[in-house]
This record gives C-alpha cells, sequence and structure tokens, in this order.
C-alpha cells in the first residue's frame, strides 16, 4: 500500500515535467538533460503500460518516431538513455527526486495515456 500511494503522488510529477517540454515541441525542443531523461523514462512507463494492456498497443514507439525530428542530437541522445534506464529498472526519472518505482497500474497508465495525448495534439497542431 505504501508503494501504492508512493506512486500516486509521482505520477503528477510526471505529467508535470513533460508539461514543460510539450510546450516546446512543436517549434524545435532543447531540453535540459533532466527533462529529455524523465521524457525518455515516461516513454519506458508508456511501452510497460502497453504491454501489460492498459493503454492501446504500438502508439509510444510511433510518437517517439513522430517527435524525433523536433529534437536536437543530445536530447535524443538523453531521451534513449532516459528511455532505456526505464524499461530496464521499471522506473521514471523525475528531477530533483531521482529514479522513481513505477508500478504500471491502471491510475498510472490512465494517466500515462494523458500525457500520450497531450504529446500527440501538440505534435499535429
Amino acid at each position: 500500500m505504501r508503494l501504492y500511494r508512493r506512486s500516486l503522488r509521482i505520477v503528477p510529477l510526471i505529467v508535470a515535467v513533460l508539461s514543460v517540454a510539450i510546450d516546446s515541441v512543436p517549434a524545435s525542443a532543447d531540453m535540459s538533460k533532466d527533462t529529455s531523461t524523465s521524457a525518455g523514462s515516461f516513454f519506458a512507463a508508456a511501452l510497460l503500460c502497453e504491454g501489460h494492456d492498459r493503454i492501446p498497443q504500438g502508439q509510444t514507439k510511433q510518437l517517439m518516431k513522430d517527435l524525433e525530428p523536433y529534437l536536437s542530437p543530445r536530447n535524443k541522445s538523453w531521451m534513449q538513455e532516459g528511455f532505456e534506464r526505464g524499461l530496464k529498472d521499471q522506473s521514471v526519472f523525475i528531477p530533483k527526486s531521482g529514479w522513481v518505482k513505477l508500478t504500471s497500474d491502471e491510475a498510472e497508465c490512465y494517466r500515462v495515456q494523458g500525457v500520450l495525448d497531450d504529446y500527440r495534439s501538440q505534435i499535429n497542431e
């Protein structure tokens, strides 16, 4: 129960961190290392949610591909590092908090889907 409560507090942080990155996507995103790492780990969380059939499958990798033209080379590298570690450890990187384990439960995945939808709408503007 303690881990579940902690994960509920962390998901809004994920959304807040990624919302900053979303605002700069269409022009050309040059995010900090922490923000890029966090975004990559978020995409790993989304892929984990897809694997548990909690969100539609196939959208995460497509969205990552669609986002790629807007990222600088260093942001791509940092996002990939965050993605790989997030998958390996089943965790997400929160700036100022560090790496936090994910549960990939329904509530977490519901919020993850919302952020994916936000990314998609920003790219399609």
